[in-house]
C-alpha cells in the first residue's frame, strides 16, 4: 500500500461502518414503531410473523460480518494484492 494512502482504508471503514450503524439505528426505531402500531390494532400475532424475517436478517448480518473478518485479518489476500500486477 502506498504510503501517502495508508490510513484512507481505516477512514473509510470507519465512515462505512459509522453509516451503517446510524441507519441501522434508524431502522430499528422506525420498525419499532410500526411493530408497536401493528400490535396495538392486530394484537400479539404480528410479532410472530416478524420473526421469520428477523431471523433471515440475522443470519446476513452475521455472514457480512464474518466476511468482513475474513477479508481483514487475511494475510494472504494482503500479499497477493501487493505483489500481483494489475
Amino acid at each position: 500500500m502506498a504510503q501517502s494512502t495508508r490510513g484512507w482504508f481505516s477512514v473509510g471503514m470507519g465512515l462505512i461502518i459509522a453509516a451503517g450503524g446510524v441507519y441501522g439505528l434508524a431502522m430499528l426505531l422506525g420498525v419499532s414503531f410500526a411493530i408497536g402500531a401493528a400490535t396495538q390494532e392486530a394484537g400479539a400475532p404480528v410479532l410472530l410473523v416478524l420473526a421469520v424475517p428477523g431471523m433471515g436478517a440475522i443470519g446476513f448480518l452475521i455472514l457480512l460480518l464474518k466476511v468482513i473478518v475474513d477479508r481483514v485479518g487475511n494475510a494472504e489476500d494482503d500479499h497477493y494484492s501487493k505483489t500481483v500486477d494489475q
